[in-house]
């Protein structure tokens, strides 16, 4: 029998990991972690209402340096670097929604809203959509429903318009730049038409 090229099962290294010695003083710096609604701007001129998405945001501080505090949304290095505490700060965490938050829909007082929040759902298109067996532990949940349906169809007939008043501004803010740069080139041929009058001036 011929000899068979025997298996490797190491697997090939195809990333590089990250050099870990710079952050070897890490475990002395206090990390907060939190989740964020942040607007979305595409979102929600393409729905007419505010659209939310929930951002994981992370707060170090430097210990005994009150003036040494960074907070911002969480990064790939910051998953790296913390990942320990990320990790089990995150797996306490619900699931990261995008929408508009229950308490922009009118009527819907804060003691609802964390009623609602106990059922998981915090946005008006979780509620549009919420089995109607929840009525039993509202009384006006068919009410609360009907009026998020409602409310998500004028921001859909909305829409058009918020587009359309976005695209203006956009076309706007161009023309104001072109004048903008008109008066400017102006400006400099205006100068240097008296640069070079001075300079005649100068030889004659």
């Amino acid at each position: 029998m011929q000899p068979t090229t025997p298996t490797i099962f190491e697997e090939p290294t195809i990333f590089e990991r990250p050099d870990e010695s710079r952050f070897e003083a890490d475990n002395k710096l206090y990390i907060e972690f939190s989740r964020k609604p942040r607007l979305h701007p595409g979102k929600s001129r393409e729905e007419g209402r505010a659209v939310f998405e929930e951002v994981d945001y992370i707060k170090i501080y430097v210990p005994g340096d009150k003036s040494s505090v960074v907070e911002r949304p969480v990064t790939e290095q910051d998953a790296f670097r913390f990942h320990d505490r990320y990790n089990k700060w995150k797996s306490g965490q619900a699931e990261a929604v995008i929408g508009t938050p229950l308490s922009s829909l009118p009527t819907m007082s804060p003691s609802k809203v964390e009623e609602y929040k106990y059922f998981k759902i915090v946005t008006v298109e979780q509620l549009a959509e919420a089995n109607d067996s929840l009525g039993q532990k509202f009384m006006s949940f068919q009410a609360d429903k009907q009026r998020a349906k409602n409310f998500l169809e004028v921001a859909r007939n909305n829409a058009p318009i918020e587009q359309m008043n976005a695209e203006l501004a956009k076309r706007d803010a161009e023309i104001e730049n072109l004048r903008n740069m008109v008066e400017a080139l102006q400006v400099n041929t205006k100068s240097s038409k008296r640069n070079v009058a001075a300079t005649v001036e100068a030889t004659e």
